[in-house]
């Protein structure tokens, strides 16, 4: 049973905190350290991501049903649990980014990795069972903390003007980048904001529909006014000195705090820490949903699946990617599987029941393919192709479940 209780400030914070996490702040300000403010990208992304989910909002609060109940409907059972079971794969990137960055922070104050693995797990699920209203309000304020501990290092760097000059330099650093990655990246990354259970979850339990879209949209207004300020405030740092010897990018931005923060650094990465872990906390949640569609559970096993999906989180955690990377790469597995579907359900074309599964299977299946040979460098593939690739199988098998009818009806 959905509990439509929240307003437009609760749904606004809530889809913020499911937003400016680990791959916002500190994923941005590992990025930066390598391509400057073309570092917001994943930010920015989200941000006109939401202005999308705004628009969507008022139709999927009256459904009230998450992306693989209404593909359900639609398609029957298998595919439900399909796209549940694809959307626990990327959701468990998104889940081992924010584990990875409090890993980041942890150790950057002292703490071995070990423990503070340990430490950002047990977090996450304390909580996780935080009720919804409560966890709102204390992420607005973490997340008021966290920008205004960015703002002053980023003063203290002397990068003011970085920060005002940030659009032109996004665009800048944008067209130097490859033209084909940064359109996938895109593409993962703001189709996600407007299918993502992570995101919808809250529009859905929105007390009207225009609490569910006006949220969306303050959270938008939200993100594209702090997306630049980690990009920025690591550009600064770079140009004032303060970043010599680094040598995890992950850990750049409560370097930063620890370095100009002064007896306030701790408690700012530590406010850093918290806002970062709100963004895990929504994905638990929406993780034990699609737990729950793929096979309902009762009571009496408690906590298990919140353990099980942080236990999943911190082993993908360990693989050694960047941040922004580790979302991106299980990102496109899922859009590769239904990007098809979903602009056809959009455009109100239908496909057969018996075809969608098998779309679904092979658009995942040659992305996760493609992605394992460009990562181990059989080929010499781009590392572009997985999504294009994944979305052609699954292209391919719509069109030949059409054509072998019309075959048959030709030579009868």
């Amino acid at each position: 049973m959905v509990q439509r209780s929240l307003g437009a400030a609760h749904v606004g914070a809530l889809l913020v905190s499911a937003s400016y996490g680990v791959a916002f702040l500190l994923g941005s300000g590992e990025m930066a350290v390598h391509a400057g403010m073309a570092g917001s990208l994943y930010a920015i992304m989200t941000a006109l991501g939401m202005l999308a989910l705004a628009v969507a909002a008022p139709t999927l609060w009256r459904g009230g049903e998450l992306i693989w109940d209404v593909f359900g409907q639609r398609y029957g059972p298998v595919v439900r649990k399909l796209v549940a079971l694809l959307s626990l794969v990327w959701m468990s990137g998104v889940l081992a980014a924010q584990i990875h960055g409090g890993i980041a922070v942890l150790v950057t104050v002292g703490l071995p990795a070990a423990h503070a693995l340990a430490v950002t797990a047990a977090a996450l699920l304390v909580m996780s069972s935080v009720e919804l209203g409560i966890a709102a309000m204390l992420f607005v304020f973490c997340l008021l903390g966290t920008n205004i501990a960015l703002l002053h290092a980023l003063i203290q760097s002397n990068g003011l003007s970085v920060y005002l000059h940030a659009l032109p330099s996004f665009f800048h650093g944008i067209r130097k980048a490859p033209p084909a990655e940064t359109v996938v990246n895109i593409i993962a990354i703001a189709f996600l904001v407007v299918t993502g259970s992570d995101y919808q979850q809250f529009v859905i339990e929105a007390r009207r529909p225009r609490d569910a879209w006006l949220g969306c949209l303050l959270a938008s207004v939200f993100l594209i006014t702090t997306g630049f300020l980690p990009a920025a405030t690591v550009v600064a740092a770079l140009h004032a000195g303060k970043l010599f010897g680094l040598t995890d990018a992950a850990s750049v931005v409560p370097s930063i705090m620890l370095q100009t923060g002064g007896p306030m650094g701790l408690f700012s990465i530590g406010v850093i820490l918290l806002a970062a872990l709100g963004s895990g906390t929504a994905i638990a949640r929406a993780m034990a949903c699609a737990l729950e569609s793929l096979r309902p559970v009762d009571g009496r096993y408690g906590h298990a699946p919140r353990i099980l999906i942080i236990a999943v989180g911190c082993a993908i955690a360990t693989d050694g990617q960047a941040i922004v990377s580790t979302i991106v790469s299980l990102n496109i597995v899922y859009v590769a599987a239904i990007g098809v579907m979903f602009v056809l359900h959009e455009t109100g074309r239908q496909v057969a029941p018996r075809c969608a599964p098998l779309m679904m299977l092979s658009g995942a299946g040659v992305s996760l393919l493609v992605t394992a040979m460009t990562l181990s460098g059989i080929g010499n593939l781009p590392a572009w192709l997985p999504l294009p690739a994944g979305l052609a199988a699954s292209a391919c098998v719509l069109i030949g479940w059409q054509f072998v009818p019309l075959v048959r009806r030709i030579r009868s």
